[in-house]
């Protein structure tokens, strides 16, 4: 997954629990990752700098502007977001929050799977069961 890096350095401490990814459509990880994943997390315009697991996922449908501030309430003491984020998706109708758990920082790339280190503008990328023996993101 690629973050902010503001949020990849307080998912890397241990300050950031919840990586959360709101929009208007159905698109990864949305229905697309499950507890046991494996997840590399990416600072925006950076190397691969962690790898964590998916602990927990709840996921959200149909959502409102009233139902996103209610999410807010229930989830920012985890997600870490400012005034600003949340307010930028008050138009969501779909909602993934992810439960990180076993955050471990990288040395280096050398252990992260070749196709992720693909420059793309996806922010969430999968990997096929064709090419790891495990679901993992990124």
């Amino acid at each position: 997954m690629i973050v902010h890096p503001k949020y990849a350095s307080l998912i890397m401490t241990g300050q950031k629990l919840v990586e959360a990814r709101m929009g208007v459509d159905r698109r990864a990880p949305y229905n697309r990752v499950n507890p046991g994943d494996a997840i590399y997390i990416k600072p925006a315009n950076q190397s691969v700098i962690g790898k964590a697991t998916v602990h927990r996922v709840d996921q959200y449908s149909g959502l409102t502007s009233n139902d996103i501030d209610h999410l807010k309430r229930i989830y920012n003491d985890r997600v870490l977001g400012d005034d600003a984020y949340w307010a930028s998706k008050q138009d969501a109708t779909y909602a993934t929050f992810i439960t990180l758990t076993k955050v471990t920082m990288l040395s280096d790339e050398s252990t992260v799977p070749a196709s992720l280190l693909v420059p793309s503008r996806d922010a969430w990328r999968m990997l096929h069961e064709d090419q790891s023996s495990s679901r993992k993101a990124a």
